[in-house]
């Protein structure tokens, strides 16, 4: 390999150019995320049906859905979460099967899985599910002055988030926060009375009276005509004038017995950002995709999506996860580059030669840039791992060029020209480097016997040493001897011009001994001649140690191993974790208040915890507080860790100039909250995006499940497992997921005697149902708003 370069110095070249282009090619493509793209595939199945109690949904959709979709090929394990109306099912696979297989495989069994779902059952959805980005990577906040909750909300389904699925790697599956618009026909109950109406006859006439049916066409003559019919209103007011039925030959309109509104559903989730009610559509990466790219896609968008929707709306992007990414990115490269530097400036300081530091400082970018081409082929991403392992490898990188840089030396110094020193000391060398070079990373090949999220971790990082050593040993037996050929070589060319006449005088010295003589007096005159006289004190001094050392070596062998044996009583005191306690300047309180808790009053729970905040963290360091209130029983109940109106979550960001850690500000909040909001329960998670990734989606590292026939003795021994855990000392935040005592009212109807009132079970749950939540979680009508 050395011959081959020295012969085709141009070779080598080219072989420069192609790395340095292609390297960063591959590093404006590479994904960019925080930690390696974890591959095991994982498929949600979300699946509606509107009202349905949670208990119910678990039984008979739930269950069964885990029972169908388990018959994929390669399913590892399952989780599900059942709430009111919503049935989320997770399916795991092992990481040999190919996401798109799993995905075509749950999908086919999920829809043939309707068959035995309970009738009328909205069809199951099924999606791609990254366990690693359960956390937004950002929040685009929807706010207006002139426009209340329900237009924010329709602005922001119908319009800004479908804008924003077409940006590359984005996800925006939903919407949180706003009123959902809906046509409620508000009814009176004594004037029903008087006209011997119930609440499903009003149902009955607003399905009939306004149908979606096409009418298809009609051939008249020599035309095709298309047919037109106002089965439609056009105005919401135009349902007043439904009859409902004839009495007399006197029809009875819905004006008659109530009122239609354009109004909004129950309102059953709630937004604050910074205190005020507000919309907000979460950003998740899409898997594999480019985390910073994403999110700047999203900001780059907000100018168009601004100039289609109405005017009067703010779309601002907080929360950005990105900036801790690009942050921690930042930090890695900097770190890399300063060590390139630091080992060029040595190179500079032990051999006093400008063009030895050049070289050295070319051979690291240039091996890892070699790493980042080697990264994107393997389908590999910038994170962490990778940039860990190539600061972990940036020694090792100079250690190579260095080796030949400083042998050419050698062989300069005994007077051979600058080709023949390069051929010699790179030959010399050749093995005992490429030896080194094997052994360092076959230090990492123990990495394909791990499994789970050590393999996930620990594979990219090896990747990106061995990749970067193996391109340093290549640019070390290349671009170092013809760099050093080159340089020394046209140096030599300048002195021989200047000398002939001195070489002449002395001829009695043997030829090649000028390159050696204007070498030395070169180091004698340079400024780095005071470094090498202070090394030479300075390995004297060790030199005399050295020797003492070796006079008593009772005394230091007796030294080491008291030290040694102390270092050993020490590791007991050092805690053991995967990963560093990061500060992410953010941090999430979950709150749950009594079971069954109405929103309204969860809400103003929420507005006291929010003012609590404030008073415990500074301005100076507070940047904003968003609070999620409940669940919206749609789409949004897949991506929220709340259960029910009791439940909430606040997200706390800091700013980057804060005088304390959002660890610090967590200890003292545990301390505080529960004192001051009593009967209120509090976990707190201060790990952001690294932290999900690494619990695997879990909201916490350390899940205990507890399996059984019967709930009730199941939630028993939970309780008796928190007690003992909680005693359990650094434990924090302990507490029991699911609840069983959420307030219920029974309706226990006879049907015998609804029977002899001309009434079956069906009319009595819907017209009570329709009372209490209107008829639209059994029988929806549609009314298309034109604009």
């Amino acid at each position: 390999m050395v011959r081959l370069a020295l012969k085709n110095p141009y070779a080598v070249v080219v072989m420069v150019l192609a790395v340095t282009i292609i390297g960063l090619t591959a590093i404006s493509r590479i994904p960019t995320d925080i930690l390696p793209t974890f591959k095991t595939p994982a498929v949600q199945i979300i699946t509606f049906y509107p009202g349905m109690p949670a208990d119910v949904v678990e039984r008979d959709m739930t269950n069964r859905l885990e029972r169908w979709t388990s018959q994929a090929n390669g399913i590892a394990r399952q989780e599900s979460k059942s709430i009111t109306g919503v049935s989320i099912v997770k399916d795991y696979f092992r990481p040999d099967i190919d996401p798109n297989t799993a995905m075509s495989q749950v999908s086919s069994l999920a829809i043939s899985d309707l068959y035995y779902l309970p009738p009328g059952t909205i069809p199951p959805m099924v999606m791609p599910f990254d366990p690693t980005a359960t956390i937004p990577l950002a929040l685009l906040s929807v706010s207006s002055d002139s426009l209340d909750e329900k237009q924010l909300y329709d602005v922001a389904y119908f319009s800004i988030r479908n804008q924003l699925s077409g940006i590359s790697g984005v996800i925006a599956p939903a919407v949180y926060g706003g009123k959902l618009r809906r046509i409620l026909v508000y009814l009176d109950p004594d004037k029903l009375r008087g006209y011997g109406l119930a609440p499903m006859d009003v149902v009955k006439s607003l399905r009939s009276s306004n149908v979606f049916i096409p009418t298809g066409n009609a051939k008249i003559g020599d035309l095709d005509y298309q047919i037109n019919a106002n089965g439609m209103v056009a105005r919401v007011e135009d349902i007043n004038d439904f009859p409902i039925k004839v009495e007399n030959g006197a029809p009875v309109f819905v004006k008659d017995v109530g009122t239609v509104k354009d109004a909004f559903a129950i309102q059953t989730n709630v937004v604050h950002v910074e205190g005020e009610r507000q919309v907000y559509i979460p950003i998740y990466r899409q898997p594999g995709a480019n985390t910073i790219q994403a999110v700047e896609g999203v900001k780059d968008a907000i100018p168009r999506i601004l100039s289609r929707i109405p005017q009067g709306i703010n779309l601002d992007v907080i929360f950005d996860q990105s900036h801790y990414v690009r942050e921690s990115i930042s930090s890695l490269e900097t770190e890399g580059l300063l060590g390139a530097l630091l080992a060029s400036f040595m190179i500079l300081v032990f051999i006093g030669s400008f063009r030895s530091m050049v070289i050295i400082f070319l051979s690291i970018p240039l091996s890892v840039l070699a790493a980042f081409i080697g990264l994107y082929a393997t389908g590999d991403t910038i994170n962490a791992m990778t940039l860990g392992g190539l600061a972990l490898a940036v020694g090792r990188l100079v250690d190579d060029s260095i080796v030949v840089l400083e042998n050419t030396h050698r062989h300069l110094h005994m007077g051979k020209r600058a080709l023949e020193a390069a051929r010699a000391a790179a030959e010399e060398v050749a093995m005992p480097v490429l030896v080194s070079t094997v052994t360092t990373i076959i230090v990492f090949f123990p990495v394909v016997f791990l499994y789970g999220m050590g393999k996930y971790l620990f594979t990219p990082l090896a990747l990106s040493v061995a990749f970067a050593m193996a391109a340093s040993y290549v640019m070390a037996m290349t671009v170092v001897p013809v760099a050093m050929a080159y340089l020394y070589g046209r140096r030599e060319e300048g002195r021989t011009e200047q000398a002939v006449g001195s070489v002449n005088e002395h001829s009695q010295d043997q030829p090649g001994t000028l390159g050696e003589k204007s070498y030395r007096n070169e180091q004698r005159r340079s400024v780095f001649g005071y470094f090498e006289q202070a090394f030479e004190t300075m390995r004297s001094r060790y030199e005399h140690a050295l020797r003492w050392s070796l006079t008593n070596r009772g005394a230091v062998l007796v030294t080491a191993g008291v030290l040694f044996i102390g270092s050993l009583l020490l590791f007991t005191l050092i805690g053991k974790e995967l990963f560093p306690q990061v500060d992410a300047g953010q941090f999430m309180i979950r709150v749950r208040g009594q079971s069954g808790t109405r929103i309204e009053k969860m809400e103003a729970l929420i507005k006291d915890i929010e003012a609590a905040l404030r008073e415990e963290i500074p301005d100076h360091d507070r940047k904003m507080i968003i609070s999620n209130i409940g669940v919206l029983y749609d789409w949004p109940a897949a991506y929220t860790p709340n259960s029910g109106p009791q439940d909430a979550f606040i997200n706390v960001q800091l700013t980057p100039e804060r005088a304390r850690s959002a660890q610090a500000y967590v200890a003292k909040l545990r301390e505080d909250l529960p004192a001051r909001f009593a009967g209120v329960d509090f976990a707190f998670d201060t790990g952001g995006l690294l932290t999900a990734a690494l619990n695997f989606g879990l909201p916490s590292p350390i899940n205990i499940q507890i399996e059984g026939n019967d709930l009730h003795t199941s939630m028993d021994i939970a309780e008796k497992v928190k007690a003992l855990v909680s005693d359990v000392p650094n434990t924090t935040d302990v507490r029991i997921q699911q609840r069983l005592d959420y307030p219920q009212i029974d309706v226990d109807v006879d049907r015998v005697k609804a029977a002899y009132l001309g009434l079956s079970q069906q009319d009595v749950v819907k017209n009570a149902v329709s009372a209490l939540n209107s008829s639209i979680n059994f029988d929806p009508a549609f009314w298309i708003d034109d604009k």
